[in-house]
Parts: C-alpha cells; structure tokens; sequence
C-alpha cells in the first residue's frame, strides 16, 4: 500500500481522547429550558455592510464595560493569511535555501508562502523537495476532507460520519500535526526569528495593528485583551510583542533545553517523524482549537463567565462557532463562515455582529484618494441591516423548529449511545496511559537502542486510531444530528446574507 492510500485509510486524529458521550455533550451545547425550548434566537443581530476600519466596528459593537475581549489570529489579524501555516512554509524555505541564502534575499520578498529565487536552480529543487516531503500528504489530507467538505455538500457529510460530530476539528489537527513536527528540534529562537519574519512580509495585510489594541484598551478601560489560536507557542510569542495584549493561548508542547520535541503521532504522513531525537507524551501535547479555547479562558479566568465578554474571529470553517455559547457577544470579521443567528437557550450571547474590516493596505489606498478601494480577494459586500430576535423569529421561525426536533433528537441519542460507549471509551482512556509510558521509555533509550520503543510507539498508536475510529462509528447517529443541524443553522444565516454567497460554505 502506498503511502498516499495509507494517508486515505487513516483513522480520525485525535490529540486527548475524550470518552465520546461527553464529548457529544458538550459540543452542541443544547440543554432544554424550562419551556421546553433547545434554542432560541440572539437579541440583536447586525451586518455591517461595506468595509470598515476595526475601530469603527469596536465603536459600534463592543461596549465600553467588556471586561474580556478575546481574538482570534489566523485570518483574523491578517486578511487571507494563515501565520501558523505561513511559518511552516518559511521553515520549509529555511531549509531548502539556508538561512544566510534566505536573509539574503528577504528585501525581494512579497507576501505568500512560497519563495523561489531562480538564480540558484538548485536550492529551488532542494526547497521544493523538502517541500513536497513535509507538506504534500497532509495537504492532499486536509483539500480532501477539510476543503472538499467546505463546498461539496455530498463531501461534507461523509466528513461527519468519518470524524464524528466535529469533523472540522479533527481534519486541522492533521496539518496542525505535521506543523508541530516541522517545529521540532529548531531552536526556538529560531523559530521565532522567522515567526518575525512571517509577520513582516504580510504586514500589508493586516487588519489589527498595535495601535488598535491601543485604542480599545482606552476604548474599554479595565478590558483584558487576549490573543487565542491554533498556532503554536512562537506565532503567539510573536503576535504578543507586535501587539501588546495581555494573554496569550496556544497550541503546546512539551519544550526542553529551548527546543520543541515531537509530538507523540509518527504517522507516516509527517515526513519529519521517523525517529525523532525527543517525542512529547500526550500529557505535553494540546491543539488550542474549537472547545479547548473555551475550556482554557474558563480555567484561566474565573470571572469569564460572569462578564461582559466579546469574542472576535473570522472562524473560517466554522471552528470557533462554539463561542456564540460563551461570550456575551461575538464578532465574525472577513468570515467565509459566519455565526448563525440562534444559539442555545443557556447561552449568555445578546448579539452577532458580521463584519468586513479593512486592512493597512485598504486603508493607505484610500487615504490616498482611492476612497472605494478593497482588495481583490474579498468577496462582495453584504446589506447592511439590523435585526431584532422579534425580527429573526418572523423571518427564521421554521428553521427554528427544525433546529427544536433536531436537537431533541440529538438529546435523546445520548443517553442511548452512553452505555454502548462506555468499553470503548475506557480502553481509550487506558491506551492514552500506555502511550505515557511508552514514551518515556522511548526517551530515556540511547540513541542505538530505540528501535523496539519505537515499534511498541507505533503498535499503541494503531491501537489507539482503531478505537477512535471505534467511538466514531459508535457516534455514527449522533453525527447524522450534527450535520442537520449544521445545515440548518447554516442556511438560517445564508438567508440573511452569507458572506461569500455561498449557503452551507464552511
């Protein structure tokens, strides 16, 4: 079997296993009210229309007295621009070129995750090659079943059944994992050197500056503002000192002696996993996404949940539309996913605001006499409207009662699906604590003597990816729920306008 076929078959990626009856809990987040209701429509929901300058938008949607305003990074600081996938890349041209090669030629540079310099045919032929090794298995992974979903409808529910009821999740931890081993065994101050870099060469882009953070910190005096993502810990180290913002979340692992050690996945799709110098237990390992940004503000914060909180993304996909059930308002910017108008009845959230927001290099056109320019990418503007829930009800109200059925359907599934699970969730649990075991053993062996940790590493890890993909099929009805209800939150937004004019993208 090819590699590529093996990449096909691989089983659902999951960095902490979750026993999957509370794991189906928590991610829907519908508990029924006292009057029998799962979901009920926001207060206010407003569309901004035209693009506006991020201030702008704050003065309109987020109140003086928030105590929490918490953002996003990728594709949210910068339009268009994933800085964690663009760092991979850059350690990619790290490599291929050498780093003098590189900072040699970094006046020539643009934006884009590629570099080729055509006067040195050789080093682009060792860049591409490390290129294709790192990147292109993981890539053709997450174009079939992250991309692919995102448009064809046929695609995206086989991405349910096959991931389970947040298939969105599970598909980025692939590339969020091959990333974490590109990382390991650089130097951090390294890497960061480059994160910097990654941060200049889009600085055209960006849509948050340190200037804003600036404003809105006089904007809401006693606010604390911070920076939540996917990327690992250098992106958000970068990000911390360009902005100025108060905390930081990120995706970590294990760190010793100022370098990263890989994580505890050696799939063959990562390239950089065949025998690394340090692997990272899974105790060390966690993929700051979807849920997990909640659950680390909760920790971190004990007041979170009794404050006036605002929560700003582009939540591209969808993955950060669990925040509607925290925040008390939340924000999606340059989203090709927008919030959904309804959330759950025990929700905090008042209102959604959508929004296009400029970036530098929008702003600087038009300051200098092109007052109507916007980027080529963007996508056309939506109508600028404000909508009461009274207003949502009349205009939604049937897909309200589609999202009621389904979500007491969902509800009575979970109960039925508990005692079923309960083996396999036990023997997830029990193989999360060989795989500690496994690992250390694996890192105190010399370097000659690891070939018998290795395959023990790689036995658990089969054993591991058969019982995951054991709990999806056992939450197989459950993640025929999830899709529907996906849907039809999905095109009660399209029918206010979706961003990209797409119902259902994301």
């Amino acid at each position: 079997m090819t590699r590529a076929s093996r990449l096909l078959e691989y089983p659902p990626l999951q960095m902490l296993p979750v026993p999957p009856v509370d794991r189906a809990r928590r991610r829907i987040g519908l508990e029924r009210s006292h009057e029998g209701h799962y979901a009920r429509f926001v207060e206010r929901f407003v569309m901004h229309g035209d693009p506006v300058s991020f201030r702008t938008l704050c003065e309109r949607a987020v109140p003086p007295n928030t105590r929490y305003v918490v953002l996003d990074l990728d594709r949210t600081f910068h339009f268009e621009r994933n800085l964690g996938e663009l760092l991979g890349w850059e350690i990619t041209a790290y490599h291929g070129y050498g780093d003098r090669h590189l900072a040699s030629i970094e006046s020539q540079r643009g934006p884009g995750r590629f570099v080729f310099d055509w006067s040195h045919p050789r080093s682009v032929l060792r860049y591409l090659g490390v290129g294709l090794r790192t990147w292109a298995l993981p890539g053709l992974f997450y174009f079939l079943w992250g991309k692919l979903p995102a448009r064809i409808e046929r695609a995206r529910h086989s991405s349910f059944l096959r991931f389970g009821v947040e298939p969105v999740r599970a598909v980025q931890a692939v590339p969020q994992t091959a990333l974490l081993h590109v990382l390991a065994g650089l130097p951090l101050t390294t890497v960061r050197t480059l994160a910097e870099r990654v941060w200049d060469h889009h600085a055209s882009d960006q849509v948050i500056d340190e200037t804003d953070v600036a404003w809105l910190r006089a904007h809401c005096p006693g606010v604390t503002i911070i920076v939540s993502s996917a990327s690992p810990k250098p992106v958000l180290d970068v990000a911390a000192r360009r902005l100025g913002v108060d905390a930081i979340a990120y995706t970590s692992v294990e760190e010793l002696d100022g370098v990263m050690s890989s994580p505890y996945w050696l799939h063959p799709v990562f390239s950089h996993a065949r025998e690394p110098r340090r692997i990272a237990p899974p105790s060390t390992v966690r993929i700051n996404a979807s849920h997990a940004k909640v659950d680390d503000l909760l920790a971190r914060f004990p007041d979170f949940g009794d404050s006036v909180t605002v929560g700003i993304t582009d939540t591209g996909y969808g993955e950060d539309h669990c925040w509607a059930q925290y925040f008390t308002r939340v924000i999606d910017i340059n989203s090709s996913s927008p919030f959904p108008p309804m959330v759950a009845v025990d929700s905090p959230l008042e209102e959604v605001h959508s929004a296009s927001v400029l970036t530098r290099d929008e702003r600087q056109r038009r300051a200098m006499g092109d007052e109507n320019y916007v980027d080529r990418r963007r996508r056309p503007n939506v109508l600028a409207q404000t909508l009461s829930g009274a207003d949502l009800a009349l205009r939604l109200g049937d897909h309200r009662n589609e999202v009621e059925v389904l979500a007491a359907r969902y509800d009575a599934l979970v109960p039925q699906l508990a005692k079923a699970g309960l083996a396999v969730a036990e023997r997830v649990v029990a193989l999360g604590k060989k795989m500690e075991t496994v690992v250390g053993n694996y890192n105190a062996a010399g370097q000659g003597t690891r070939r018998a940790q290795l395959a023990e590493l790689r036995g658990t890890l089969a054993e591991l990816a058969k019982a995951t993909a054991e709990q999806v099929k056992l939450e197989a009805p459950l993640a025929e729920v999830a899709f529907a209800l996906a849907r039809s939150l999905e095109a009660a937004r399209a029918l206010l306008g979706n961003a990209d004019g797409v119902p259902g993208a994301g």
